[in-house]
């Protein structure tokens, strides 16, 4: 806590974007005291460490002064040790009741493992109760909602054991659970499973063991709509409903963290915890069958659940399929991933800049970014050529000719990810990196040229100094028998010739297909084919003499593919892709405003009156109105009104609840129009009712001026962008559309080297608050910089203050960061705009919003428009009505209280030699993490901000597709265009694309549509009411418009027909076929009546 160690450019960094912040909170301070909001002030509190954090998200709870606390203990504790001892004491402090000193030390000790920005400490413990076992003694009950899961499964089982700690010191006893408890526990979550995802569902046996044991009981709301049906109606048990925050902390928490569970209790000595060692030794004991292969095995997880319209990539580790390379470029890390640009128009660009894939290993996702300086695709054309695509304007140019893509060429994969998830290192691609430091080793400085040497040279190094077969003449022998090489030798040496200094062999379809499996290109010449660059290595690996006539050297007897070439060859053969990783396509990449569903301009209620569009004009026309809004009372005056601001100038007080008012809504909008000056406003859409606590509206003149500009709120008063979040280390001027003056303005006056900033094309280093956004977002921003600007002059009577006529006028500005499931915001800063539809940031930044970079996505919000227009008094009155909100925002970023996933990113030029050999024995990353410099590393030291390096350069971090071809044409076009794909990759079994598809994705639908359109609501076409029955009356009983179904026939059948094409075009199962006809006949069922049918006059005749 405190202070971060800086530098002094850092420091001034921090400095200026402080002095920015106070400036514009200034602002804003000014501009709510002219009374038009809820409150006199702004309602978001600056905070810039944990401490400070988690005192003001809990202020409600009695916490003054645990900030001084918590940075006194921080100095000599690691986080879960703080958040333990933290609480401790917060239990002996002076309360209303034992329950309340429980639930204030569970809530600070939650909030300091969540970094004082999640939503879980205030609403994923629910509450807390003291009950009675049945002896007569007491036991803490938990009660856990649904926002807990953004805890984690750390936060989760560590506030039960904080929960253990504090009612020892406040003596009371043990929980007691009766075996009804236990019971309900064991249908409940597998309940859950069903309806929610769970990381890991425990056993029947483990449930008992932890829910019999756990000395606290873990209790909840009902958050699903199923309910248990056995082991109903329990006395100390609320709900019959299922308890989703329960079965979270039990499974995803005390099962899965058992081990820091364990931990936490040795080292505090905390007795009565001895069932999880017996929890823990029970997993270690499984038999061998059971054990997780440590990953090194084929796993199908990824694919599981195929989207239809979203392509397989590549089945798990097959041949063909990406090929595992270590490294790190400017925009990996933290799940981010790289592939090479070309692979991604080549997969027909369903891959873009940004675009989620669901991988194989080592993590479950991540973002795809670009890298020209890793292999691209071995594709055959329709001429029948086989050529390795090297850049993307060349795969651009020949996708529309490509017959099969027979390798998607390599996956750049950063150390980081490995550790990260806790995944053994895989064996990488023998790569350029790898050789040249084995042949610095040989010769001392490399010579020019040495990447890209002839065939020959290459082989003459291999001999001459007995290192392995140079990168771009290696080959993947390692996919083939030794059988299956003898019979390729053989046939070289009986049909195949040199022609100047090229193979040439019989153009038939074996010598085809086995040179493409090996990765050697070529071309077609008549009935012949023309081996490119790799003739002498494959002459060499495989032990043939190129005469004439060609002879075989005598095969070893050896059965392993490579040690066979390495002994005929006389020197290593490394494998050229020894680890595929499967992978496919999930969410693709996201640039949008966030709208709320309708989209309105303004938080005003207006309810039926607006018609279906919720038009404020329209509700206006009949001048007064009946609505149900907060009452407040004038300051000044004391007259009633519901507005924040006074007819007489007055500020109003919220009191008592919302209740049904006749407001003058005529005259309001016309006062509205009189101060904006907008005589004829555009339409302005409204809301039907507020859904906060007080229901107080927004000020018309927002709506109004929103409606102006075209930008919408959302629903706490704020205005925001959405894009996904992709990391970024290092930039340089021209890719981010930024001159070096500007450049130099924004504090980057030096490159990466040290190097004065001269030139566009230099690469520097990026702050850590400082982000690249879409340029989709700088133009919406700049729409939303014109409605503040109006804003404060015409409403609040100020100066404007962004006065951004082009995205290029709001660089420099502050802005909000805030990931959907937290409470808190981080400021940044913008210094740039790219054409990929995302936002590049620090990764310091991502992690301090407790994201990484897997296909997330975040909001930004402009700091004015932030601090001016949020209220509390906006939020929904619901469990989860506080996430995504800023009640805070961190206004600088101190590594070591970030999420931990960023300390695991490595930060170095190169990688030693000992990663790449490691990798070949499976090791663990922890093996050779003290040789890798990580973020981890430098927590504490000047280097934890700056200095970072990265192993690839790539020629722009934007470069590639924009936007993925999965946001284009219809859905069944979509699904043509994935199978399409899917026949043409050799990694890829299109059988069984067909079959996941229509499994996971269509049947699921088709019945579930079906059971919708059964138990369906019906609706108003007039304005919107919906009914679970058709009233008597048969019309709306709000307005006596007529009544439409929500759930139709078209939406039902959507999916049967292609269904049943696809499963006829391709080999499936005749269980599925049969599958599918028993849905068509009880669809047909419903909307055919069997019983009268359409006669023409001759069928009578």
């Amino acid at each position: 806590m405190g202070t971060p160690v800086v530098s002094e450019e850092i420091r001034a960094y921090f400095a200026g974007l402080l002095k920015q912040v106070q400036a514009t909170y200034a602002i804003a301070r000014a501009a709510r005291t002219r009374g038009f909001d809820p409150e006199l002030d702004v309602e978001i509190p600056l905070t810039d460490d944990l401490a400070s954090r988690v005192e003001r998200l809990l202020e409600n709870y009695e916490v003054e002064g645990v900030a001084r606390r918590i940075r006194e203990l921080a100095k000599t504790h690691d986080r879960e040790e703080l958040a333990i001892l933290v609480a401790k004491e917060m239990a002996v402090r002076p309360a209303t009741s034992k329950e309340k000193a429980v639930e204030r030390a569970v809530r600070v000790g939650l909030a300091i493992l969540t970094e004082g920005i999640l939503v879980a400490p205030l609403e994923g413990l629910a509450g807390v109760k003291i009950k009675r076992n049945r002896d007569g003694s007491s036991y803490v009950d938990l009660s856990y909602a649904g926002p807990i899961r953004s805890a984690g499964g750390t936060g989760q089982a560590l506030s039960v054991l904080i929960a253990d700690i504090v009612r020892r010191e406040l003596g009371l006893g043990r929980y007691v659970p009766t075996r009804e408890e236990v019971e309900r526990f064991k249908e409940e979550i597998p309940l859950y499973r069903q309806a929610q995802h769970l990381q890991y569902t425990p056993s029947d046996e483990e449930i008992s063991l932890i829910v019999s044991n756990c000395p606290v009981a873990i209790d909840g709301e009902g958050t699903e709509d199923a309910e248990i049906s056995g082991h109903r109606d329990l006395p100390r048990v609320e709900t019959n409903r299922i308890r989703g925050g329960a079965c979270l902390v039990i499974a995803d928490g005390m099962c899965l963290k058992a081990p820091k569970i364990q931990k936490h209790v040795k080292k505090l000595h905390i007795d009565g915890w001895e069932f999880i060692d017996e929890y823990l030794a029970r997993k270690e004991s499984r038999p061998e069958d059971m054990k997780d292969e440590l990953g090194v095995e084929p796993s199908e997880v990824f694919i599981q659940n195929i989207v239809a319209g979203r392509p397989v990539l590549c089945h798990p580790s097959r041949p063909g399929g990406l090929r595992l390379r270590y490294g790190r470029t400017r925009a990996t890390g933290l799940a981010a991933l790289a592939l090479h640009p070309a692979t991604m128009h080549i997969l027909d660009d369903f891959i873009a800049v940004g675009t989620q894939i669901k991988t194989e290993r080592p993590g479950k996702a991540g973002a795809v970014t670009p890298c020209d300086r890793i292999e691209g695709p071995l594709v055959v054309l329709d001429s029948g050529d086989f050529v390795e695509v090297t850049d993307a304007e060349t795969a651009k140019r020949l996708t529309p000719r490509v017959r099969v893509i027979a390798d998607l060429g390599e996956i750049l994969v950063p150390f980081g990810e490995f550790l990260e998830n806790n995944h053994v290192l895989m064996p990488g691609a023998f790569s350029l990196e790898w050789y040249g430091a084995l042949l610095r080793a040989k010769l001392g400085p490399l010579p020019d040229g040495w990447e890209d040497v002839d065939g020959p040279q290459a082989v003459a190094w291999s001999r001459d100094l007995g290192i392995p077969l140079h990168p771009r003449h290696n080959l993947f022998f390692h996919d083939f028998t030794v059988e299956e090489l003898t019979r390729v030798r053989e046939l070289i040496a009986a049909q195949g010739r040199i022609e100047d200094g090229h193979l040439v062999v019989p153009g038939d379809e074996e010598p085809r297909e086995w040179l493409v499996r090996l990765g050697a290109t070529y071309r077609v010449q008549g009935d012949h084919v023309v081996v490119d660059r790799h003739t002498a290595a494959l002459l060499a690996a495989l032990g043939i003499e190129s005469g004439p006539p060609m002879r075989l050297a005598p095969a070893p007897a050896n059965t392993d593919p490579l040690t066979f070439v390495s002994e005929l060859a006389g020197f290593p053969v490394k494998a050229r892709g020894p680890t595929r990783i499967g992978a496919r396509m999930a969410r693709p990449e996201k640039s949008a405003p966030r709208k709320m569903q309708p989209a309105p301009h303004s938080l005003f209620p207006i309810g039926h009156e607006g018609g279906a569009q919720r038009l404020l004009l329209e509700a206006a026309s009949k001048e007064t109105i009946e609505v149900e809004v907060g009452l407040r009372i004038c300051s000044s005056c004391g007259k009633r009104w519901f507005l924040p601001k006074c007819s007489c100038g007055g500020h109003t007080v919220s009191r008592n609840g919302p209740t049904r008012q006749r407001i003058p809504l005529a005259d309001v909008l016309r006062t509205a129009l009189d101060r904006t000056g907008e005589s004829k406003p555009a339409d302005i859409k409204a809301v039907q009712g507020m859904i906060s606590r007080t229901k107080t509206p927004e000020p018309i003149e927002k709506g109004v001026l929103r409606a102006k500009h075209d930008v919408y709120v959302f629903k706490d008063g704020t205005t925001r962008f959405d894009m996904t979040n992709l990391p970024l280390t290092h930039f340089t001027p021209e890719e981010v559309g930024i001159s070096v003056e500007t450049a130099r303005r924004l504090g980057y006056a030096r490159d990466r080297s040290g190097r004065p900033l001269e030139r566009e094309d230099q690469t520097v280093e990026l702050r850590p608050q400082d982000i690249v956004v879409a340029r989709s977002c700088g133009e919406y921003l700049v729409r939303v910089a014109g409605f503040i600007d109006d804003l404060l002059e015409r409403l609040y009577g100020l100066g404007r203050f962004y006065e951004a006529k082009s995205p290029e006028d709001l660089l420099g500005h502050l802005v909000v960061t805030l990931a959907p499931h937290t409470s808190g915001g981080v400021l940044a800063r913008i210094v740039g705009f790219t054409d990929a539809n995302a936002c590049f940031a620090h990764p310091y930044l991502i992690a301090a919003r407790r994201r990484n970079c897997d296909g997330d996505e975040d909001s930004v919000i402009l700091l004015l428009d932030c601090l001016v227009n949020f209220s509390r008094a906006f939020l929904p009155d619901k469990r989860g009505g506080l996430m995504d909100a800023p009640l805070v925002l961190t206004t600088r970023i101190d590594p070591n209280e970030i999420d931990k996933e960023a300390h695991n990113l490595d930060v170095m030029p190169a990688y030693p030699t000992s990663l790449y050999e490691a990798a070949e024995r499976f090791a663990h990353p922890k093996e050779i993490e003290p040789q890798i410099d990580t973020v981890s590393k430098r927590i504490g030291s000047v280097l934890q901000y700056e200095g970072f390096m990265y192993t690839h350069e790539t020629s722009d971090v934007a470069q590639g597709p924009l936007a993925s071809a999965y946001g284009e044409g219809s859905m069944a076009e979509k699904i043509d265009k994935q199978l399409e794909l899917a026949l043409r990759i050799r990694a890829v079994d299109p059988n069984d694309v067909v079959a996941r598809i229509v499994v996971h994705h269509f049947l699921p639908d088709l019945i579930g549509n079906l059971k919708a359109f059964s138990s369906q609501q019906v609706r108003c076409t007039k304005c919107g009411e919906k009914y679970r029955r058709i009233p008597l009356r048969g019309k709306c009983l709000a307005c006596g418009g007529n009544l439409t179904l929500t759930v139709h026939e078209s939406s039902v059948k959507k999916y049967l027909e292609i269904s049943k094409r696809i499963s006829q075009q391709f080999e499936v199962s005749n269980y599925l076929r049969q599958r599918i006809d028993l849905i068509e006949d009880a669809i047909t069922s419903l909307f055919t009546n069997d019983k009268t049918q359409d006669l023409k006059l001759d069928d009578f005749f």
